[in-house]
């Protein structure tokens, strides 16, 4: 088996395969002017040099998405930090248009499980839900369990490890020829 290109879904319902690749600082520059982003991406949280990112890129070089990752001390999982889709597809700043593409989530996890596999930690990865329907999305459609926070009355925090991760990361799986 291979791993093979994510594929999202257009608003139009066209498929286009994307690319996820180290984010370079264009990449991450590009979240501080219009339109912005829900995030500054050049803050100094984010620029802890421990803390991976990464780009996911339409093959005309589009940015649609940032992906923030980071090993934990003892390799015992990947902490997906942060995940933000472009504005054009950010379903919290485009409510009324719509979104751009879709997926975009799923294809983030899913590369923080390869991304976990690649490190030594098995494929588990854990993240947390800005909000509540984040939640129930990640808890219905993902598997994904319920951990504790790791401070209280901090976000609802998530891991993906298993077989709940690989249902996950095996949609992006194809049979070699």
């Amino acid at each position: 088996m291979i791993f093979s290109p994510y594929v999202l879904q257009k608003s139009n319902h066209a498929c286009v395969q994307v690319e996820i690749l180290p984010a370079t600082a264009e990449d991450v520059n590009s979240t501080r002017r219009e339109p912005r982003w829900q995030t500054d991406w050049t803050s100094a949280y984010l620029s802890n040099p421990a803390v991976e990112k990464y780009a996911m890129k339409a093959p005309d070089r589009e940015l649609i998405a940032l992906g923030a990752y980071q090993i934990t001390g003892r390799k015992a999982y990947v902490y997906i930090i942060y995940a933000e889709s472009a504005p054009h597809s950010n379903p919290t700043m485009e409510p009324k248009h719509g979104r751009k593409y879709y997926g975009i989530g799923a294809a983030l996890i899913a590369f923080g499980i390869k991304f976990s596999i690649d490190h030594g930690c098995r494929g588990d990865v854990v993240f947390e839900a800005k909000t509540d329907e984040l939640a129930r999305h990640y808890a219905e459609d993902f598997h994904a369990r319920q951990i504790p926070s790791a401070s209280s009355g901090g976000p609802k925090r998530f891991m993906l490890a298993d077989e709940d991760a690989w249902r996950l990361f095996s949609r992006y799986l194809t049979e070699e020829e």
